[in-house]
Protein backbone atom coordinates (compact mmCIF):
# COMPACT_ATOMS: atom_id res chain seq x y z
CA UNK A 1 0.00 0.00 0.00
CA UNK A 2 2.73 2.23 0.85
CA UNK A 3 4.50 1.40 -2.45
CA UNK A 4 1.61 2.55 -4.29
CA UNK A 5 1.06 5.85 -2.94
CA UNK A 6 4.78 6.93 -3.26
CA UNK A 7 3.78 6.14 -6.58
CA UNK A 8 0.57 8.06 -7.18
CA UNK A 9 2.75 11.66 -7.35
CA UNK A 10 5.47 10.42 -9.51
CA UNK A 11 2.37 8.71 -12.06
CA UNK A 12 0.26 11.84 -12.06
CA UNK A 13 3.50 13.69 -13.12
CA UNK A 14 3.82 11.11 -15.72
CA UNK A 15 0.66 10.88 -17.03
CA UNK A 16 -0.26 14.60 -16.87
CA UNK A 17 2.67 16.49 -17.59
CA UNK A 18 1.05 19.65 -18.75
CA UNK A 19 -1.45 19.81 -15.95
CA UNK A 20 1.66 19.33 -13.59
CA UNK A 21 3.64 22.14 -15.41
CA UNK A 22 1.04 24.80 -14.79
CA UNK A 23 0.73 23.64 -11.33
CA UNK A 24 4.20 23.95 -10.41
CA UNK A 25 4.98 27.09 -12.56
CA UNK A 26 2.22 28.70 -10.91
CA UNK A 27 2.43 27.61 -7.09
CA UNK A 28 6.10 28.60 -7.26
CA UNK A 29 6.03 32.01 -9.27
CA UNK A 30 2.74 33.28 -7.33
CA UNK A 31 3.59 31.83 -3.86
CA UNK A 32 7.68 33.56 -4.18
CA UNK A 33 6.05 36.69 -5.37
CA UNK A 34 3.53 36.43 -2.12
CA UNK A 35 6.96 35.77 -0.23
CA UNK A 36 8.81 39.14 -1.52
CA UNK A 37 5.58 41.04 -1.19
CA UNK A 38 3.90 39.80 2.29
CA UNK A 39 6.09 41.58 4.76
CA UNK A 40 4.15 45.21 3.18
CA UNK A 41 1.21 43.37 2.95
CA UNK A 42 1.02 42.08 5.82
CA UNK A 43 1.79 45.86 6.88
CA UNK A 44 -0.92 47.42 4.61
CA UNK A 45 1.55 49.17 3.33
CA UNK A 46 1.89 50.00 -0.95
CA UNK A 47 4.84 47.75 -2.50
CA UNK A 48 7.70 49.86 -3.13
CA UNK A 49 9.29 49.72 -6.55
CA UNK A 50 11.74 47.82 -5.40
CA UNK A 51 9.66 45.38 -4.43
CA UNK A 52 7.68 44.89 -6.96
CA UNK A 53 11.52 44.26 -9.34
CA UNK A 54 12.30 41.67 -6.85
CA UNK A 55 8.74 39.68 -7.36
CA UNK A 56 9.89 39.07 -11.08
CA UNK A 57 13.40 37.24 -10.64
CA UNK A 58 11.75 35.10 -7.56
CA UNK A 59 9.02 34.22 -10.45
CA UNK A 60 10.93 32.78 -13.04
CA UNK A 61 11.73 29.74 -10.20
CA UNK A 62 8.69 28.76 -11.54
CA UNK A 63 8.76 28.16 -15.09
CA UNK A 64 12.48 27.27 -15.02
CA UNK A 65 11.91 24.40 -12.44
CA UNK A 66 9.28 23.07 -13.47
CA UNK A 67 10.27 22.74 -16.75
CA UNK A 68 13.71 21.25 -15.36
CA UNK A 69 12.52 19.21 -13.00
CA UNK A 70 9.38 17.71 -15.35
CA UNK A 71 11.83 17.26 -18.19
CA UNK A 72 13.98 15.07 -15.78
CA UNK A 73 11.19 13.21 -14.53
CA UNK A 74 9.11 12.43 -18.06
CA UNK A 75 12.35 11.94 -19.88
CA UNK A 76 15.19 11.55 -17.79
CA UNK A 77 19.06 13.02 -18.24
CA UNK A 78 18.98 12.51 -21.90
CA UNK A 79 15.89 14.56 -21.65
CA UNK A 80 17.54 17.24 -19.88
CA UNK A 81 20.45 16.82 -22.30
CA UNK A 82 18.41 18.23 -25.47
CA UNK A 83 16.32 20.93 -23.46
CA UNK A 84 19.91 22.69 -22.45
CA UNK A 85 21.16 21.73 -26.15
CA UNK A 86 18.20 23.67 -27.80
CA UNK A 87 18.79 26.73 -25.48
CA UNK A 88 22.54 26.82 -26.51
CA UNK A 89 22.28 25.84 -30.33
CA UNK A 90 18.87 28.50 -31.55
CA UNK A 91 19.93 29.04 -34.48
CA UNK A 92 17.35 31.33 -36.47
CA UNK A 93 17.83 32.41 -39.61
CA UNK A 94 18.69 36.77 -39.69
CA UNK A 95 15.62 37.79 -41.48
CA UNK A 96 13.47 36.68 -38.51
CA UNK A 97 15.18 38.80 -36.30
CA UNK A 98 13.87 42.23 -37.87
CA UNK A 99 10.01 40.93 -36.95
CA UNK A 100 11.52 41.44 -33.31
CA UNK A 101 11.52 45.28 -34.02
CA UNK A 102 7.67 45.32 -34.79
CA UNK A 103 6.21 45.16 -30.83
CA UNK A 104 8.75 47.71 -29.42
CA UNK A 105 7.81 50.02 -32.77
CA UNK A 106 3.87 49.60 -31.97
CA UNK A 107 4.44 50.34 -27.87
CA UNK A 108 6.94 53.79 -29.12
CA UNK A 109 3.89 54.60 -31.51
CA UNK A 110 1.18 53.73 -29.02
CA UNK A 111 3.37 55.77 -26.29
CA UNK A 112 3.91 58.72 -28.49
CA UNK A 113 0.33 59.07 -29.17
CA UNK A 114 -0.57 58.74 -26.03
CA UNK A 115 1.79 61.71 -25.07
CA UNK A 116 0.65 63.45 -27.87
CA UNK A 117 -3.09 63.03 -27.18
CA UNK A 118 -3.52 62.43 -23.43
CA UNK A 119 -0.64 63.48 -21.25
CA UNK A 120 2.84 63.76 -21.26
CA UNK A 121 3.28 61.01 -18.50
CA UNK A 122 3.23 58.85 -21.32
CA UNK A 123 6.51 60.21 -22.86
CA UNK A 124 8.74 57.10 -23.30
CA UNK A 125 11.84 56.27 -21.74
CA UNK A 126 14.98 55.37 -23.03
CA UNK A 127 15.81 52.22 -20.42
CA UNK A 128 18.61 50.10 -21.70
CA UNK A 129 19.40 48.01 -18.22
CA UNK A 130 16.11 46.67 -19.29
CA UNK A 131 18.05 45.07 -21.60
CA UNK A 132 20.10 43.03 -19.20
CA UNK A 133 17.04 42.03 -17.15
CA UNK A 134 14.97 41.38 -20.58
CA UNK A 135 17.59 38.76 -21.86
CA UNK A 136 18.07 36.66 -18.93
CA UNK A 137 14.30 36.28 -17.84
CA UNK A 138 13.47 35.71 -21.10
CA UNK A 139 16.00 32.41 -21.33
CA UNK A 140 14.60 31.34 -17.90
CA UNK A 141 10.91 31.72 -19.21
CA UNK A 142 11.38 29.96 -21.65
CA UNK A 143 12.89 26.76 -20.53
CA UNK A 144 9.92 26.03 -19.33
CA UNK A 145 7.11 27.45 -21.45
CA UNK A 146 8.68 26.89 -24.53
CA UNK A 147 11.45 24.41 -23.60
CA UNK A 148 8.66 21.91 -22.04
CA UNK A 149 5.38 22.92 -21.68
CA UNK A 150 4.99 23.67 -25.48
CA UNK A 151 6.48 20.44 -26.81
CA UNK A 152 4.40 18.80 -23.77
CA UNK A 153 1.14 20.43 -25.09
CA UNK A 154 2.03 19.88 -28.99
CA UNK A 155 1.83 16.42 -28.93
CA UNK A 156 -1.70 16.56 -28.31
CA UNK A 157 -3.16 19.50 -30.01
CA UNK A 158 -2.16 21.91 -33.39
CA UNK A 159 0.35 24.34 -33.14
CA UNK A 160 -2.03 27.51 -32.90
CA UNK A 161 -4.47 26.05 -30.91
CA UNK A 162 -1.34 25.38 -28.20
CA UNK A 163 0.22 28.96 -28.79
CA UNK A 164 -2.62 30.55 -28.32
CA UNK A 165 -3.39 28.22 -24.64
CA UNK A 166 -0.05 29.03 -23.94
CA UNK A 167 -0.08 32.55 -24.71
CA UNK A 168 -3.57 33.06 -21.95
CA UNK A 169 -1.75 30.99 -19.68
CA UNK A 170 1.93 33.10 -19.61
CA UNK A 171 -0.64 36.38 -19.06
CA UNK A 172 -2.30 35.09 -16.53
CA UNK A 173 1.11 33.90 -15.01
CA UNK A 174 2.20 37.35 -15.33
CA UNK A 175 -0.68 39.15 -13.47
CA UNK A 176 1.48 39.58 -10.03
CA UNK A 177 4.14 41.88 -11.35
CA UNK A 178 1.87 43.59 -13.92
CA UNK A 179 1.76 47.07 -12.11
CA UNK A 180 5.47 46.46 -10.45
CA UNK A 181 7.45 46.55 -13.56
CA UNK A 182 6.96 50.06 -15.03
CA UNK A 183 4.00 48.95 -16.95
CA UNK A 184 1.33 50.70 -15.18
CA UNK A 185 2.86 52.97 -12.55
CA UNK A 186 4.62 55.54 -13.86
CA UNK A 187 1.45 56.76 -15.68
CA UNK A 188 0.11 57.30 -12.62
CA UNK A 189 -3.59 58.10 -12.49
CA UNK A 190 -4.02 57.45 -16.51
Amino acid sequence: MSSERQSRPASFLLSHPVVAYFLLTFTISWLGALAVAAPHLLRHEPLPILTGILMFPVMLLGPSLSGIFLTWITAGGTGLRDLFSKVLRARIPARWYAPLLIPPLLVLALLLALKTFLSPVYTPNLFLAGVLFGVPAGLLEEIGWTGFAFPKMSEQHNPLGTSIALGLFWSLWHLPVVNYLGTATPHRAY
